[in-house]
């Protein structure tokens, strides 16, 4: 196993809080690692650091960045910049810098010479010069590459500014950009925020059969699930680093937490009796032994120790309204058109209490147009919304509002008093409040411009869920959050006893949290009582469906070629492939399931035996298809 990178006693701290402290990391050429851990502890500053983005403090020993001759990396950021000065097409050269610098000459030389400025010769052996050297960078294949995976995602109009697409679009650059890279280590920071959930699946198959080493930060449990083989977790300044996958990480995480509570029980016991005695009359404290005292003082940090590291029961506290009314808002021949489009047509439907919504539909359906209206922010083209007098609808959007940088999560959850009281009358104090959203006590009175941007989301959250609602709508609330959040937040609104309506992609999220599913599809809302898992099927049938038109035109053609009739022979080998792919299709299913829990010495041979199976696969499918031509 080639090492690539090893981090030694890196150190990082700001002056309000400390990042990293003394942290060895190795790096090993096919790793595919998840990124763990809680916004604002060092995910984002572990990938800077190995970018070299980042300055570690100086120690002693000295921080040392150890790496193979050979090591290159791409880092693929959460927000891509500079958006105004480039097309799609041309956007490639903005990660790629030493062909950028030669692209914007090569630019300014073929401007010159359309022009007839310069002396044409030498401008004529400048351009030579130029393609010479971007050829040498690869340019041509890397950026071809690039191309081919655009149209994959489905960007066909190359030729739109950067500034003109939506965060969904940019994402799909920025995956393109990532999936071409030549480097050998390739970073992913949060790379399917606001996608939908095709372009989620079919980015998972890319890295599922890539053979790059990938490093990858992402609240998707499906795509951690799937994709990932290493987990490093990054906790109070360490790094936590686990062989295997994401679920079995989970389960190694669980019965750690059994030990510890354990552990835990028993410490706490010792200490009740060690307490009482401590707190013996003055004539016993005479007599106490000095090492007594200090085993006493000892146990005590011990026990605080094993308190911080223990996984903490959060509880977001997010409370019904207690209305009784079962049918809160109702919907009948509902249309929405823009102009010459209609965005959908005839909807009818029902929202009551307790009802756990998944709306789902691909990216400009028309999502956010019906949810508007059912907060009356946009009004329908023509049908009938009726609501219940004083209904309250509670609204957490991916675009949130901007927190004011000088102010504390005290001051800002506090309003100027020491307790939150919910509508309901609950009165609790802002501190014991903001610990449940992971703000610990020497944090929430902190000014808001030194928190992260994942902390910012999460106290935006906290400042959301401080009321009660009759309906809870919540757009992409997954976005920016960390794993230990949304596992909170999901437990949460899995009780809760209100009506919520979820627009998202996080599927673990959408299936855990939702029992009903909602789907935009051509204008029309189509219902799945039994939830995501339902639809699911569905929303595959719509993407098969969509290939099979792009397919067309070839199969058209394919079948106004004469064919030749198939002989018995041909027949019955015919029935006998179909037999051999439904028990080859059983054995690599058996294999994956091997994979999922294997751990990654094993994993090498696994993937090796299921790239036999997959090409076997496609051989019997290629002899299928010619005989399934002649029926």
């Amino acid at each position: 196993m080639t090492t690539l990178l090893t981090l030694q006693n890196l150190s990082l701290s700001y002056p309000h809080k400390t990042i990293f402290k003394d942290v060895t990391f190795t790096l090993n050429q096919g790793d595919k690692i998840g990124v763990l851990g809680l916004n604002g502890h060092g995910k984002s500053s572990l990938f800077k650091t190995i970018a070299g983005l980042v300055t570690p403090d100086k120690t002693v020993p000295p921080f040392i960045y150890d790496k193979n001759k050979d090591f290159s990396y791409f880092y693929v950021p959460q927000e891509l910049t500079n958006l105004a000065d480039w097309t799609v097409e041309n956007y490639f050269f903005e990660f790629h810098p030493e062909m950028k610098v030669l692209k914007i000459r090569l630019d300014k030389i073929n401007e010159m010479l359309g022009t007839g400025e310069g002396n044409f010769d030498k401008l004529i052996n400048e351009q030579g010069h130029l393609y010479e050297e971007l050829l040498k960078l690869g340019e041509d294949k890397i950026h071809a590459q690039y191309i081919s995976y655009l149209k994959f995602f489905g960007m066909e109009n190359l030729e739109r500014s950067m500034s003109s697409l939506s965060g969904g679009e940019q994402r799909k650059v920025a995956l393109s950009l990532g999936l071409s890279a030549p480097q050998e280590l390739i970073l992913w920071d949060e790379p399917t925020n606001h996608l939908d959930l095709e372009t989620i699946q079919d980015f998972e198959e890319e890295l599922q059969g890539s053979r790059k080493t990938f490093m990858l930060i992402s609240h998707d449990r499906s795509l951690l699930t799937n994709v990932v083989d290493r987990i490093i977790h990054i906790q109070r300044g360490k790094l936590r680093s686990f062989s295997g996958t994401y679920g079995a990480y989970l389960e190694f995480l669980q019965a750690d937490q059994l030990r510890r509570e354990k552990e835990l029980d028993k410490l706490s016991n010792y200490n009740r009796r060690e307490t009482a005695w401590i707190q013996r009359g003055a004539k016993a404290r005479r007599t106490k032994s000095k090492k007594r005292i200090e085993d006493y003082s000892t146990l005590n940090k011990a026990i605080q120790d094993l308190k911080a590291q223990a996984h903490k029961s959060v509880s977001l506290d997010l409370k019904s309204s207690g209305r009784k009314s079962k049918v809160l808002i109702s919907a009948e021949d509902l249309t929405l058109k823009f102009g010459e489009r209609t965005l959908f047509n005839g909807l009818n439907f029902s929202i009551s209490k307790g009802d756990k919504i998944a709306l789902m539909g691909r990216n400009g359906a028309g999502k956010s147009s019906l949810l508007k209206i059912l907060l009356g922010e946009l009004h329908q083209t023509s049908g009938n919304v009726k609501k219940l007098d004083s209904l309250d609808v509670g609204y957490f959007s991916q675009k949130r509002e901007a927190l004011k940088d000088d102010e504390t999560p005290w001051t800002m959850i506090g309003e100027g008093i020491d307790f939150v009281i919910s509508n309901t009358g609950e009165k609790r104090h802002v501190a014991s409040y903001l610990e449940n959203f992971l703000f610990s006590s020497d944090e929430i009175k902190r000014p808001i411009h030194t928190f992260s941007g994942g902390e910012k989301n999460r106290l935006q959250l906290a400042q959301f869920m401080k009321h009660a609602r009759d309906i809870w709508i919540f757009d992409e609330p997954t976005n920016d959050l960390d794993l230990e959040t949304i596992g909170i937040l999901e437990d949460e609104l899995r009780n809760y006893e209100g009506a919520l309506i979820i627009v998202g992609h996080d599927r673990s999220f959408i299936e855990n949290v939702t029992d009903k599913c909602w789907v935009l599809h051509e204008g029309q809302l189509e219902h799945f009582e039994a939830g995501f898992s339902q639809a699911e099927m569905f929303l595959e049938a719509i993407h098969l469906e969509e290939q099979m038109k792009k397919k067309a035109p070839a199969i058209e053609v394919k079948k106004e070629a004469p064919k030749d009739k198939m002989t018995n022979k041909e027949r019955n080998r015919y029935n006998d492939l179909q037999k051999e792919i439904e028990t080859l299709e059983n054995k690599m299913l058996d294999l994956k399931e091997e994979m999922s829990k294997a751990g990654a010495a094993a994993l090498v041979d696994l993937q090796k035996k299921l790239d036999v199976f997959e090409a076997k696969m496609e051989k019997l499918f290629n002899e299928w298809a010619e005989l399934e031509a002649k029926l």
